[in-house]
């Protein structure tokens, strides 16, 4: 979806954000090629493109700052200082809790940027909040040296998002990433201010995610049933359109009590909505159907169909040896 091997770091610039704001001074040229590289995978490594947001304001887009800044850089990339200096100001002002970390704030522009098949400007905005020590190794006349760096490893997770120009007649799109599950206010809400953009994705991969976690923490589910649940939960979603609990409910647990009924209800009923294919495609890497034993052992299954898992795997008690087994049944070994 986003393609940023050929992308140029155009300009750049890296504000301090502590206890007081010290702002960069100069929007930096393109640096040289490692430093680039550097920066382009501190900018885009690990970014979650599964979900894309938007910039959104209660009464008026135009009010949302950040919406405003990057608007105001990609009509004029002369004022990429200025409103990067702007946008340093307003996280600083949303920023002042005891538990927000200081660090540095970079914001770069990077142009040829290829997403959706289209050329694109994109801005990065990376909030770095730790530092390591890295080791300086160098040969000088028959002698190493070695010396202790403090530095940025631009793989670790950051507070972060892109910010890709769409052209005049569309909202720009919006990736997010944050470091913790707490900076979603600070980050996602107070300084950005964005909302989901497709929210039938959204609510697909909620209510996919909180079924799963249902069936798995189940205790009067068996294992096999746990996996039978999973898979018939997949099925659901794969074949209907919309997502309806009740319907669910009916479709994938044909026996269940009332009191599973109203868990199920009061859990997922807010995340009803129009099915989202590609959530589906997501939640199936994550749906590990796998039984566990003790430590070292696990058994992976495959099978959809809840009726065909309990023919194929078998759960005993053996007294002789005052242990549990698992007997499966197959055809042939492949």
């Amino acid at each position: 979806m986003l393609e940023v091997s050929d992308s140029k770091l155009t300009q750049y610039v890296v504000h301090y954000m502590g206890d007081e704001l010290v702002l960069g001074q100069d929007a930096f040229p393109q640096p040289e090629v490692m430093l680039e590289a550097a920066f382009t995978q501190l900018s885009f490594h690990k970014l979650d493109l599964d979900q894309q947001y938007t910039f959104f304001h209660e009464t008026n887009i135009g009010l949302n700052e950040v919406y405003t800044y990057v608007k105001s850089i990609f009509d004029n990339t002369t004022s990429f200082l200025e409103q990067s200096q702007n946008m340093a100001k307003h996280l600083h002002s949303v920023s002042q809790h005891p538990n927000i970390k200081k660090g540095e704030l970079f914001t770069g522009f990077f142009e040829n940027c290829l997403f959706q098949d289209e050329v694109r400007q994109a801005i990065a905005i990376v909030k770095i909040e730790e530092k390591e020590m890295f080791l300086d190794v160098k040969s000088d006349q028959n002698n190493v040296i070695v010396n202790g760096i403090d530095g940025i490893n631009v793989k670790k997770a950051n507070n972060m998002c892109i910010i890709i120009d769409m052209g005049q007649d569309e909202e720009p799109a919006v990736f997010l990433k944050t470091k913790r599950k707490e900076d979603v206010v600070y980050w996602q809400e107070r300084f950005l201010k964005l909302k989901v953009a497709d929210e039938s994705y959204h609510k697909t991969n909620l209510a996919l995610t909180e079924c799963k976690k249902y069936i798995l923490k189940e205790d009067t589910f068996t294992n096999t049933d746990k996996l039978g649940f999973l898979n018939k939960t997949l099925e659901y979603f794969r074949n209907e359109e919309e997502f309806q609990v009740e319907d669910y409910i009916e479709t994938v647990f044909e026996q269940a009590n009332e009191v599973q009924k109203d868990v199920l209800i009061n859990t997922v009923k807010p995340y009803e909505t129009e099915i989202s294919e590609s959530a589906i495609v997501k939640a199936e890497k994550n749906y590990k159907r796998k039984i566990k034993l003790d430590d070292n052992i696990e058994i992976q299954v495959n099978v959809r169909d809840i009726e065909k898992v309990n023919e194929l795997i078998e759960v005993g008690y053996d007294e002789v040896t005052n242990r549990k087994f698992y007997k499966i049944y197959f055809e042939e070994e492949v």
